[in-house]
């Protein structure tokens, strides 16, 4: 039996990105498939149920989607090089910006990608069009690709990017950017010399979408010229033998990035939630969670707007507290205190979620 697995994705693909660069970092044998409308109707709907990228298929021909499953279950077949921490305020750390990356940063990916369409159309529609027919000619690969286009693009104002915020998601995100550029001229990874969960969860928004388009990739590199060697470093580091610091030490230079995760990000999570658990008081065990349930309030800088409560955000935060929940007293301990000086001085783990959600089939239903 062949031990190579198979990565069906496609390049602009946000959690394609995060998984690819994981796939890589551990030198594990895989080919990758381009999602193609063939792809999606006689593998990834078939096997999987939904028609979502990306898809990992194992040797033993199993299907595994979502981004954060794929990782933890190769990290239980490639326990080398782990990316993981051991100690409770990196292990902690690394798990947040996982979910950072994955359900925050969405705002800067969908507008930079969407709202400069002078810079970045032309290029969006043809590698939306090769992914979904790369064996067409070039102007039928267009016209795929605009019709793909239209369907993205119409994302941007139901996931909260308005006028009234777009100045303010702007901002933060150039600020986010310079951070973490003074912190790369220092160490490769968010916690030392090897890249983290964390690093993994940023890497999916950071280079599919604000690395690979026109307009936010020539942002980055002349903003932030080292977040943009962070980039290209995470997608060649099968090589990368490093370790994370040691002591439990977190860079000050996170910390700014850790008080705007709790002012902005965990209020928006946490509503969320409550929104879960008022709709779950008339399901019963195992119904279906819609992915959006209704629409809810958040904040950026000074602008408020509205966004779609997405409900793929309390499985995530699950999954955290998880891990919190497993550290031993003295380490749980460890961690509050640090994370606590961020959120104004309580702890953010100590949250009890009445309704609690799983994956079945792919699909998120109430526990």
């Amino acid at each position: 039996m062949s031990q190579t697995y198979t990565l069906y994705g496609a390049p602009a693909s946000l959690y394609t990105g995060k998984v690819r660069a994981y796939l890589n970092y551990k030198n594990i044998p895989y080919q990758e498939q381009i999602s193609s409308m063939g792809v999606y109707k006689k593998i990834i709907l078939p096997k999987t149920g939904v028609a979502m990228i990306p898809v990992v298929k194992s040797p033993e021909e199993e299907y595994w989607q979502d981004s954060s499953i794929i990782l933890d279950k190769l990290e239980q077949r490639f326990p080398s090089k782990p990316i993981l921490p051991e100690t409770p305020k990196q292990r902690m750390l690394a798990l947040l910006f996982e979910m950072y990356g994955d359900e925050w940063l969405r705002l800067p990916a969908m507008h930079y990608r969407w709202n400069f369409p002078k810079q970045n159309l032309e290029f969006i529609k043809s590698e939306f069009g090769a992914s979904v027919a790369p064996s067409m000619p070039k102007f039928i690969q267009r016209w795929l690709g605009k019709k793909v286009v239209n369907k993205f693009s119409g994302y941007v104002e139901p996931l909260g990017i308005t006028q009234e915020n777009i100045s303010a998601i702007e901002s933060w995100y150039e600020e986010f950017l310079s951070q973490l550029n003074d912190l790369f001229s220092q160490q490769d990874f968010l916690l030392g010399s090897a890249p983290s969960i964390g690093d993994f969860g940023l890497m999916g928004p950071l280079y599919a979408h604000l690395y690979r388009d026109p307009y936010p990739g020539q942002l980055m590199k002349e903003k932030a010229p080292n977040v943009a060697k962070w980039v290209e470093r995470m997608n060649k580091s099968k090589d990368v033998n490093g370790g994370f610091l040691p002591n439990d030490e977190i860079p000050e230079a996170l910390e700014p990035i850790l008080k705007r995760l709790f002012s902005e990000f965990w209020p928006a999570l946490l509503n969320s939630c409550k929104n879960i658990e008022v709709w779950a008081k008339d399901q019963a065990p195992g119904s279906r969670l819609p992915r959006m349930l209704g629409m809810q309030e958040f904040r950026i800088g000074n602008a408020t707007a509205q966004q779609m409560s997405l409900s793929y955000g309390q499985w995530m935060l699950q999954r955290v507290l998880g891990h919190y929940h497993d550290l031993d007293e003295t380490d749980k301990s460890a961690a509050c205190q640090y994370f606590s000086s961020f959120n104004n001085d309580q702890d953010p783990f100590d949250i009890t979620l009445q309704a609690k959600v799983k994956f079945e089939r792919n699909r998120l239903v109430l526990a």
